[in-house]
């Protein structure tokens, strides 16, 4: 990263509230957080790739655990025999659950959203995406659009 970028990051928050006291600061622009985001666009990966079921009303929360479970029980009655669950089978199973339950657009590609950059994502789901394991179901990850199960398959 350039001097000018890193300075950008760092400075002009501190000059824009010293200046100008009238403006709020911005809770996601605390010398914390602008750290671990200094930290992370360097250090960090920069793409994700993940699948994801978006539900809806009051008791999507309820819903997406009840839908993790009944994905997680089909993968493993999918896979090896050798106990655990398959990346395969499991991938599998919520492409089709994604097909049937989700309300998002993407249920037509069985819940898959491609590859995204940071940023890119909602905060709640850029967390996940970019923090959380891979190849495992997160969630309910409840967002501004509803309730999301989330399977983060690989990241670069």
């Amino acid at each position: 990263m350039k001097l000018q970028s890193v300075l950008l990051v760092f400075l002009v928050p501190a000059f824009s509230t010293a200046f100008s006291p009238a403006v709020p600061a911005s809770p996601h622009l605390s010398p914390t957080s602008l750290q671990a985001g200094f930290f992370d666009a360097i250090f960090g990966p920069k793409s994700a790739d993940a699948s994801h079921i978006l539900l809806k009303g009051s008791n999507a929360n309820q819903q997406c655990e009840k839908l993790k479970m009944d994905i997680y029980k089909t993968a493993m009655n999918k896979g090896a025999s050798g106990g655990g669950v398959d990346p395969e089978a499991l991938m599998s199973a919520f492409s089709q659950a994604a097909s049937r339950r989700s309300t998002c657009p993407s249920k037509n590609k069985g819940g898959s959203l491609g590859t995204f950059a940071r940023g890119e994502m909602v905060p709640e789901f850029d967390a996940v995406a970019f923090g959380d394991d891979v190849g495992v179901i997160h969630g309910p990850v409840d967002t501004q659009f509803g309730s999301h199960l989330i399977l983060v398959t690989d990241r670069k």
